[in-house]
């Protein structure tokens, strides 16, 4: 009887270690993520005319996305994903406390800083932790270098061309990892969940 017992309790053990590992396979270990480089700082100006560095946000964790306000195609979607990632940590309690997103023109003669307001305010961005920044074109064309994001204009036309990189920054200033905006089916809880794990180091 109890040997009948004992192997009914093993049986059942055995079953949930299956049922345990069946779902870490699916689901997959949460990841630490590693360090790629150390994100350079900067000092761009606001949509009021301050001065706002990277420094400025120290302890949040951030996206970085560099962009333009006439850009025919991508930085509109890419900035319409992002508003809904600003959406998420709304709703999550630590958007502007805990993490904060730095949109930064590099189109300085066209993103006036009325011309920002103006398509910031069509993503209900919330300025207590989203900032829409802008400074001398070479000076950002430099920055997008060394975060690494691929920006060219065209010297006859005066077209860009960038990649279309979400870049994720911890609040130490190390640039972490970094999101494909052109990617149709980007996960929004993904990187919500990476920005809320990164903001608890």
């Amino acid at each position: 009887m109890q040997s009948k017992g004992f192997r009914f309790v093993i049986i059942l053990l055995l079953i949930g270690l299956i049922g345990t590992l069946g779902y870490m396979l699916v689901k997959g270990p949460e990841k630490k993520i590693g360090i790629l480089q150390k994100a350079p700082d900067f000092k761009l100006e606001n949509l009021d005319g301050k001065q706002v560095s990277l420094a400025d946000t120290a302890g949040k964790a951030k996206l970085v996305y560099f962009f333009y306000s006439t850009c025919p195609d991508v930085c509109p979607a890419t900035t319409f994903t992002i508003s809904k990632i600003q959406n998420k940590l709304i709703e999550k309690g630590v958007f502007g406390s805990k993490t904060a997103i730095m949109s930064i023109s590099f189109d300085p003669k066209n993103d006036t800083p009325e011309q920002l307001k103006k398509f910031s305010d069509s993503y209900h961005a919330d300025y207590k932790g989203w900032y829409f920044l802008r400074g001398e074109e070479s000076t950002v064309f430099d920055l997008a270098k060394k975060f690494g994001v691929l920006l060219v204009k065209d010297p006859q036309t005066g077209a860009f061309t960038h990649s279309n990189l979400i870049l994720l920054v911890d609040g130490k200033g190390n640039l972490r990892t970094y999101y494909d905006g052109n990617d149709a089916d980007v996960n929004i809880d993904k990187i919500v969940s990476d920005l809320i794990q990164i903001s608890k180091e």
